[in-house]
């Protein structure tokens, strides 16, 4: 679905990413770890091209849309959750909902909107009110249901535990593995390397930019380096 190829990245004079690759296949759930300033974000937003590569390719569904514009490569199907949620702070939950459709022109936005409200009934009950009134988890909820409204077939999930109570991470990972028994394919990016192995197909471990480590997500979780440098052990 996904082949990420030897791709580079640059901010300035530092080397963000050094000949970064790996896949994704229609289905799964595969996730990023690695600890911070490891390039896990800017893999998504190089993806989206948010951030441009100076050298690679990303190949989706067999077309390359390494220098497609971002709004191109959310028509194709690929939406990203930021870190920190990012919810337009003004807007209503219904309109920052109504944002994640913008790429759309078919009639089925109104009920897309309605199985979103079911999907994250606390939404429904604060369709009216500013995104920046919610809690950290009804906007994490919020930043999933805008990116949910363009019908991406491949979601790009970062840090959706960030500055959640654990109650919360764990019902925020529950709706991710809904999403994908629903037939959304995830990239997950995730500072909680355990909660991410427990849910993913497979992982890839980033360190300083290069990809050291990959596999399936349960052997990985096993792999004693893993467990030493990222799971606390």
């Amino acid at each position: 679905m996904l082949e990420v190829e030897n791709i580079s990245v640059n901010y300035g004079a530092i080397k963000a990413l050094q000949k970064v690759s790996f896949q994704i296949t229609r289905g799964e759930i595969v996730a990023l770890i690695g600890a911070n300033g490891a390039g896990k974000t800017t893999i998504l937003n190089t993806i989206s091209n948010i951030v441009p590569s100076v050298a690679g390719r990303i190949i989706y569904q067999g077309k390359d849309v390494t220098r497609l514009p971002p709004h191109d490569i959310v028509k194709l199907g690929i939406s990203q959750v930021p870190e920190g949620r990012r919810v337009f702070a003004r807007m209503s939950v219904l309109e920052n909902l109504e944002m994640g459709a913008y790429t759309r022109t078919d009639n089925e936005v109104g009920s897309d909107l309605e199985k979103i409200f079911q999907r994250f009934p606390r939404l429904s009950e604060r369709r009216k009110q500013p995104g920046k009134t919610l809690s950290g988890g009804e906007q994490q909820m919020l930043a999933i249901g805008r990116a949910l409204m363009s019908r991406p077939k491949l979601l790009l999930l970062d840090e959706p535990s960030m500055g959640l109570a654990p109650m919360l991470v764990e019902q925020i990972f529950e709706i991710i593995q809904e999403i994908n028994r629903s037939g959304t394919t995830i990239l997950l990016v995730e500072q909680n390397a355990n909660m991410a192995l427990s849910i993913a197909h497979r992982a890839y471990v980033l360190e300083t930019g290069e990809v050291v480590l990959h596999g399936d997500a349960g052997e990985l979780a096993s792999n004693p380096e893993v467990r030493r440098a990222y799971l606390g052990e």
